[in-house]
This record gives C-alpha cells, sequence and structure tokens, in this order.
C-alpha cells in the first residue's frame, strides 16, 4: 500500500481519553485532569483571540459545516469566538453531510466564496487542494496545537491543507438491560453479532437502530465493513490502489460479496422501514430503548443524554463492530472525523485564520469536546464524552485500534455507488452478483 496505517490516535489524546473514561459525563471539566492544566500549559489566548482591530472594520465570515447533527453545539462554540473577537462575526452554514459535498463544490465552482469550510482527510481534501482553493497551513503557530504524526496522517502532498479537528471511535451502541434480560454476551465475531441479533428479535424487540433514509449512516458503514474485510481478511492489501489505476474489480474481491451479505443481515435485523427512517429517526428508537443496538460514532451522545439521562448515565454500553470471525481482527475503530480548511479565495483570511486559531486553542478545544461530545485532536483538551466510552478502555489500554480509512488509497467514490446499488438486493430488484457488475461497469465507464 502507499499508506501506512495510521492509527489517528495521538499520545497525548490516548492520556486523556483513559484519564478520563471512568467519570460522569455530567461534569466534564471539573472530572477531567486537564481542566486544571496550568496556565503555562496553554496557548497563548491572545493568539487565539487577536483582536480584529488589524481588519479594516467589522468582518463577517462564512463557515459551512457538515456536522448538522450537533447543529447547536457548533452555534455555541461560535458564540464564544465572537465574544473573544468582537469584531468578527461567523454566518454559520449547516448542512446535512449527504448535499455537503456536492454543495461545496457548486459553490466554489461558481465563485461564491465560502472562507471555513470542514474537510475530510484524505481523497476530499486533495480534490480541493487540486482545485487550488485550500490555503496552506503548513507552520502556521496554531498548528503546533497538533501531534505531529496527526499533521503527518493529514498532509497532502507532505503538506497540511486542513486543521484537525475531532476524532472518535465508531462502535456499537447496545442496551445494557435488554443484553442482561436475554442473556447476551458481547459479541467478539460477526457470527457472535447476529445470533445476538437473532435473539433479540426473537425476544419480540428490535436488535439494530436504522436510519439509512439518510445515505451517510448505510455509507459510513459499508465505507468501514468493505475496507476492513478487503484488506485485514481478504489480504487485498493493494485493492484500492489497483482500482485507482483500473487493475482491479470488485467481482475480484471476495469481500465484496462478504459485505452485500452482511448489509442483508443488518437490513434484516433492522427497525422497520429502515429507509424511510433518517438517522435522527434512529437515534430516537434507541434512546427510547425501542432497540438494542446502534452502530455509530459518538456524535448521538449529547442527544441520548437529552432524551433518556438513565440510559446515557448507566443503561448503555459501546463495543467494537466485530466485521470479522477472527477475533483477533476485531479492534476498535477508530476515525478522524472533520477537519477545517480556510479558502484560499477568502477576502477575509486573517480573520478566516483567527477562527481556526481558536478553534486549535484550549478554549477551543475544550468547547469542542463539551458541546459536541466528541474528541478534539487540540493537545490538553478535556476528553471526558460519557460513561459508555469507558468500555473502550481495554482496546486502548492493549492498543487494539485501527482505522479502516487509512487503506482507502483512491479518490473514486465507489461507496456511494456501493450504497445505491446495495438497496437494490434489499428490495430484490437485482441479485448480488448483478450490483458487483454494476459497480464495476460503472468505474470502467467514469474512471478511464
Amino acid at each position: 500500500m502507499k499508506k501506512k496505517l495510521g492509527l489517528g490516535l495521538t499520545a497525548a489524546l490516548l492520556t486523556m481519553l483513559l484519564s478520563a473514561c471512568g467519570s460522569n459525563g455530567n461534569n466534564k471539566e471539573a472530572d477531567s485532569p486537564s481542566a486544571s492544566a496550568s496556565a503555562s500549559d496553554e496557548p497563548s489566548t491572545a493568539s487565539a483571540s487577536a483582536s480584529a482591530s488589524e481588519e479594516a472594520g467589522p468582518v463577517t465570515i462564512s463557515f459551512m459545516h457538515f456536522k448538522s447533527d450537533v447543529t447547536d453545539g457548533v452555534a455555541k462554540i461560535v458564540e464564544q469566538f465572537e465574544a473573544a473577537n468582537p469584531n468578527i462575526k461567523v454566518d454559520v452554514q449547516p448542512v446535512k453531510y449527504d448535499d455537503f459535498y456536492t454543495l461545496l463544490k457548486t459553490k466554489m465552482a461558481g465563485g461564491d466564496i465560502v472562507d471555513v469550510f470542514t474537510l475530510n482527510a484524505g481523497s476530499q481534501t486533495k480534490l480541493f487542494h487540486d482545485g487550488g482553493y485550500l490555503e496552506d497551513l503548513t507552520g502556521k503557530d496554531f498548528m503546533s496545537n497538533f501531534e505531529p504524526n496527526v499533521l503527518q496522517e493529514q498532509a497532502t502532498d507532505g503538506k497540511n491543507y486542513i486543521m484537525p479537528l475531532n476524532a472518535g471511535p465508531i462502535a456499537v451502541f447496545y442496551n445494557k438491560k435488554i443484553f442482561a434480560d436475554l442473556g447476551i454476551e458481547i459479541p467478539r465475531t460477526y457470527d457472535a453479532l447476529i445470533a445476538a441479533a437473532q435473539k433479540i428479535k426473537d425476544s419480540g424487540k428490535t436488535p439494530f437502530a436504522l436510519g439509512w433514509k439518510d445515505g451517510w449512516p448505510l455509507g459510513m458503514w459499508i465505507g468501514r465493513d468493505f475496507p476492513s474485510n478487503t484488506v485485514l481478511v481478504d489480504k487485498q492489501t493493494d485493492f484500492f490502489d489497483k482500482l485507482e489505476k483500473g487493475e482491479a474489480k470488485f467481482a475480484d474481491n471476495p469481500a465484496t460479496k462478504t459485505s452485500i451479505a452482511h448489509a442483508l443481515d443488518m437490513y434484516k435485523y433492522g427497525n422497520k422501514d429502515q429507509l424511510g427512517v433518517d438517522y435522527n429517526g434512529a437515534v430516537d428508537l434507541f434512546a427510547k430503548e425501542e432497540a438494542a443496538m446502534m452502530y455509530m460514532g459518538t456524535w448521538p451522545l449529547a442527544d441520548i443524554q437529552k432524551k433518556n439521562q438513565a440510559l446515557y448515565d448507566t443503561g448503555m454500553g459501546y463495543f467494537p463492530y466485530p466485521f470479522s470471525n477472527d477475533e483477533s481482527l476485531n479492534k476498535l475503530e477508530f476515525n478522524p472525523d472533520a477537519s477545517l480548511a480556510v479558502n484560499s479565495n477568502s477576502e477575509h483570511k486573517d480573520a478566516a485564520l483567527k477562527f481556526l486559531a481558536f478553534m486549535s486553542s484550549k478554549e477551543g478545544g475544550d468547547a469542542w469536546v463539551k458541546n459536541t461530545n466528541t474528541l478534539s485532536y487540540v493537545k490538553g483538551a478535556i476528553a471526558d464524552i460519557a460513561p459508555a466510552v469507558s468500555e473502550l478502555q481495554p482496546y486502548f489500554d492493549n492498543g487494539q485500534l485501527y482505522n479502516s480509512q487509512m487503506y482507502i488509497t483512491t479518490s473514486i467514490d465507489w461507496s456511494s455507488q456501493f450504497t445505491q446499488y446495495v438497496q437494490k438486493v434489499f428490495f430484490k430488484k437485482a441479485t448480488p452478483d448483478q450490483i458487483i457488475k454494476d459497480l464495476d461497469d460503472w468505474i470502467a465507464k467514469n474512471h478511464k
């Protein structure tokens, strides 16, 4: 492979997470050891919230982001920035992830300047970099607030065009009472996961909360199950390199049929009308304890806490998704999520960079954790997310972490097509062999 596997988890972030795992999520700052860090350990507040008097006058910068699931939390963070920078106003534009990149590309192509925006590391960053839209952030003072290995992992052509923002585990939330009542142990293999789902279904309850009306939850799952099985189970370490070059086909990859079969299992054991229920609806099902499991990142934690405090405090746990029947391969998936970029064509570049400086400060990092219930890459930021996360501690202790996204070395948007085609199998409008052929035909037609 061209890229080495990166955990996306710095030593500092790991230390903070472990120290915070056992504490209660209701008093994050007080319980976190990093909350009492000395002033000498923090980046200069002056540099993070420098006066906007250097600008000719009050300015407004646009901030378009795909964290629409935590819109209120992001708004609170922006309010904190504006209070520290009274001459800078931020026009916040939350967009659902499914629509985000299409809208951003349309704006860029039409000359509609978005000053600051979120990006995913990897192919999307490279795409906007190649288009000339990204300001080079390499060597900026605020970039020193991140571990060098994180910056290296998110580099494009050896330079940093995005600033790391947050990362976290993607695993399976589960209802402890349902598991205990049915005598179900935490599944360590894929077959054990499906056996647990069958037992839950036989009891009259819903095994998985699925919100596949939104395309991204199904796409997120496929985008991890498939590369994990491709590289770790079937040992096709160069599949995505070859796919990029037109030298590999989905038909020749056993993991393709494995992931289709897994998708059919998820569909079989999901709630009714999975493709009519969106992400928020799936979170509601889990929060109301109508579904026993939910495959997701830590994003819904704040919503679950709001809707069912008892479930949040003691009633739910979190375990790694066991994509394989080889227990030794089923490590904890840990991925970078959103990063920030500055438009190289921005007319208010100084103000935009001050926004990034704030977000990279301990103040900004702490604000991110408190308001979005996800981890921040900022050195010294608090890391107390939720009680359920404590169940993942052994995986952190033993270094049993991996990032399936580091295996994906192609810029081809295969997962979107896979997500669309597999739905035909759900409704028996196509067979697995037919959609595999469709995938290969689509790539051959659109990627010469």
